[in-house]
């Protein structure tokens, strides 16, 4: 059998699900919103893909603990790889909802990674929401100023144990925090093992011809993305270890798919479905492009 997976945390393995592969299958997708969905689930087991691992890329369902559930109801033979979307902290505290998300997958086959690490055979995913720097428009302090006004996040989401309401210079410290964690997790020595990275934010600029994910409103873009282009490419050692890029990175947040390899060295990836169906549209979301059944090898 293969190795079963592991956190950094010491925590029980996940289960020996694996059969012995050169690679391995991951079912990756993200913002399923299930608070806005009507009439979509899963596929039935019977049709779903051949899979490994299923990567969940953030926006499952408001509060993380609820999205655990869902996960262990409808992948409970499988590892599963889950980090938090903002949306998940939507009604509650930033941190409380992690640590009530990570409780309640112990000992299961669901990994909550936050500044995180699971592993599996010669994969290690490293896992974390991201949040972002806002400063891909070139004037990060009118980017939050904005953000503010316009997103739900710092109105709905408290910190500091409910004490206060989660503000974007919560989100930036976060990111900081976040941008560290994966740049020491990637200068760490790893022979041939794969390194996989899961955040909810997107770690690159827009690259496509419209804005997406933010309504179509450009000011809003450096709350979606941060430019971590930095972070695909090899960089010498400078004390703290040689940066080997990430294999495969896998985002959400903007309700887009995208994938391309980015730096040379790192295969950029998101499958995001987006509200919806809605009633009477029964197979319309947000990304048209939203496949149910997309499965990558690494």
């Amino acid at each position: 059998m293969a190795a079963p997976l592991h956190t950094d945390s010491g925590s029980a393995p996940i289960g020996s699900f694996l059969r012995p592969r050169d690679k391995l299958r991951l079912w990756v997708m993200s913002d399923i919103h299930l608070e806005l969905t009507r009439g979509w689930d899963l596929p039935a087991e019977d049709a779903r893909p051949q899979f490994d691992v299923l990567v969940v890329a953030g926006d499952l369902v408001p509060r993380a603990e609820r999205g655990v559930k869902w996960l262990l109801e409808h992948v409970n033979d499988r590892p599963v790889i889950y980090v938090l979307g903002n949306h998940e902290f939507y009604g509650t505290d930033v941190d409380r909802t992690v640590e009530k998300a990570q409780a309640a997958a112990a000992g299961t086959n669901v990994r909550v990674l936050q500044n995180g690490i699971a592993r599996t055979g010669n994969v290690t995913f490293a896992g974390c929401t991201l949040w972002t720097d806002f400063a891909i428009n070139g004037d990060a302090r009118r980017s939050m100023a904005i953000a503010a006004e316009r997103m739900n996040d710092f109105r709905k989401i408290r910190t500091n144990r409910y004490a206060e309401r989660f503000r974007p210079s919560h989100a930036l410290a976060r990111h900081k925090d976040s941008r560290a964690f994966l740049e020491a997790e990637l200068r760490r020595p790893r022979g041939d093992e794969k390194f996989v990275i899961v955040s909810h934010h997107a770690p690159i600029p827009e690259m496509s011809v419209s804005p997406s994910g933010s309504g179509d409103d450009p000011a809003l873009d450096a709350a979606f993305r941060s430019d971590l282009r930095a972070l695909m490419s090899p960089a010498p050692d400078d004390g703290r270890g040689e940066l080997r890029p990430a294999d495969l990175w896998v985002f959400g947040h903007t309700h887009q798919s995208f994938d391309a390899v980015v730096g040379g060295s790192t295969r950029v990836l998101s499958n995001a479905k987006g509200y919806g169906p809605w009633p009477g549209q029964q197979a319309t979301w947000d990304n048209q492009n939203f496949d149910e059944k997309l499965v990558i090898e690494i």
